[in-house]
C-alpha cells in the first residue's frame, strides 16, 4: 500500500476544457508567467454567456472530486453526459515523512482522459520529475464516479491524504496550520442577507474546518452558515480571532473612519456596524458593503497555506470605488501570502484597468485571458 503523502505546497498551472458548455473544442488556459511561477492573480474576461463561470465551475468540480472516495455526478452536465472532459494541472510538493519530491499533477475528470501532455522539457522548467494523472471516471458496470485505478500511486495517496484531513478543525487566520489544498468559490450571487433572528444560536459554523472546496453565494439558508455566525462562533471560542477579523473589515473596507464593525453582541448574537452614534446589522450594509466584508471575512477564515480563491463577476454590486478598494485588497493579500491565488471573472473594461495585467508591480504575478463561446470546430 503507498504511503499517504502530504502536500506542502500546491500551485494550479493551467486548466483544459474539451467540449464543456459553450466553449466546444479545445480550450486551454495558461497559469504560468514568464519565470514559469504561477500567476497569483488572474483575471478572465468575456461576455455574459461566454463560459467564465464554466472555467470556475470546471475548477471546483475537480476539487470537489477531491472530497469525497465517490460521486454520484460531476455536477458538470456535459461531464454527466460523457461528454467532454477537463484537466487541471498543479505543481504539487509531496512529503511522506521521509522525502519530499516535487510533481505535475493531473486531475483528469471525463470520458476523453488526459488532455495535456508535459513533455520533459516543460516538466524541467516548472522543477517537476514527472506528470502524475488523479484520473477520475466510472468504474465498470458501475454509475459511481470513483478515482480510476489507473491514476499514479503518488496522485492517489495525494487524494488519500486529503480524505483523512477532511473536517479537521481550523486553528487561525490566514492559513496557519492548513497544509493542504483548498478552493474558495464566491459565485455570483454571493452576499449577506437577512435571517430570522429566532434562528439565532451560537452553534459551529458548518464549514469552519478543512475541506478541498468552500462555496460562498448567498448565506440566507441557515443560521449556521451566516457571517454573523461566524463571528459569533469566534467570540465565544476566544482565540482573537474575532478581534482580527473585525480590524481587518474595519481597516479595508471601512477606513475612512466613518462606520466601523464592532465587538458581538453576545446578548443579540450579531455584529453590530456602528454608524454616527447608532448601529445596525451587517444585513442592512450595502450590497457592495456587504460583499467586501463576506470575501474579506471567508478568505482569512478559509484559507489554507494552498488556496485558490475564485471570483465570479468580480464587480458585482460594486460602484467603481468599490472596484478599485476590492482589487487594491486582492492584490495586498496576494502580494503578501504566499501560497495564496486568484482567479476572477469579469465582463467590465474597468476591472481589466484596474488590474493591469502588464503592469508589474511588487509581489505580483499577473495573467489574463479573454474567452468567448465556440462552437464546435471553432480554433
Amino acid at each position: 500500500m503507498t504511503d499517504i503523502l502530504r502536500s506542502t505546497h500546491f500551485e494550479a498551472v493551467g486548466i483544459t476544457l474539451l467540449d464543456i458548455g459553450p466553449l466546444r473544442g479545445t480550450t486551454a488556459l495558461d497559469f504560468l508567467v514568464d519565470d514559469d511561477r504561477s500567476t497569483n492573480i488572474y483575471l478572465v474576461m468575456g461576455p455574459n454567456g461566454g463560459g467564465k463561470t464554466t472555467l470556475l465551475e470546471a475548477i471546483v468540480a475537480c476539487f470537489d472530486m477531491l472530497a469525497a472516495e465517490e460521486h454520484d455526478t460531476y455536477a458538470i452536465p456535459s461531464l454527466d453526459r460523457d461528454e467532454g472532459g477537463v484537466q487541471l494541472d498543479a505543481i504539487v510538493h509531496l512529503d511522506d515523512g521521509r522525502s519530499a519530491q516535487t510533481y505535475l499533477l493531473s486531475i483528469v475528470l471525463g470520458t476523453p482522459g488526459l488532455l495535456k501532455h508535459w513533455s520533459e522539457d516543460e516538466l524541467r522548467k516548472v522543477g517537476a520529475v514527472d506528470q502524475i494523472q488523479l484520473r477520475y471516471g466510472r468504474r465498470r458496470g458501475s454509475s459511481k464516479i470513483i478515482a480510476l485505478p489507473e491514476s499514479a500511486p503518488p496522485a492517489m495517496a495525494f487524494a488519500q491524504g486529503i480524505l483523512d484531513e477532511m473536517d479537521s478543525p481550523t486553528q487561525g487566520l490566514f492559513g496557519s496550520g492548513g497544509r493542504f489544498p483548498t478552493v474558495l468559490y464566491f459565485p455570483s450571487d454571493r452576499g449577506i442577507s437577512r435571517h430570522a433572528s429566532e434562528d439565532r444560536a451560537i452553534v459551529r459554523p458548518r464549514d469552519l474546518t478543512y475541506a478541498p472546496v468552500h462555496r460562498f453565494g448567498s448565506d440566507k439558508s441557515n443560521w449556521a452558515d451566516t457571517l454573523d455566525n461566524l463571528f459569533v462562533w469566534f467570540a465565544w471560542l476566544d482565540d482573537d480571532r474575532e478581534k482580527e477579523c473585525r480590524q481587518l473589515v474595519n481597516e479595508l473596507v471601512f477606513r475612512d473612519g466613518h462606520k466601523r464593525l464592532g465587538p458581538v453582541d453576545r446578548n443579540r448574537l450579531r455584529v453590530p456596524v456602528e454608524v454616527d452614534g447608532y448601529t445596525h446589522g451587517l444585513d442592512e450594509l450595502s450590497s457592495g458593503e456587504r460583499q467586501l466584508v463576506q470575501l474579506i471575512a471567508r478568505i482569512a477564515a478559509h484559507m489554507t497555506r494552498s488556496t485558490i480563491v475564485l471570483v465570479d463577476e468580480t464587480e458585482q454590486h460594486l460602484h467603481l470605488v468599490m472596484r478599485r478598494r476590492l482589487m487594491t485588497i486582492l492584490k495586498q493579500w496576494a502580494a503578501a501570502h504566499e501560497g495564496l491565488s486568484f482567479i476572477l471573472t469579469s465582463h467590465q473594461s474597468d476591472t481589466l484597468r484596474i488590474l493591469a495585467p502588464k503592469v508589474r508591480e511588487d509581489g505580483l504575478r499577473k495573467g489574463g485571458c479573454l474567452v468567448k463561446p465556440k462552437f464546435k470546430g471553432q480554433q
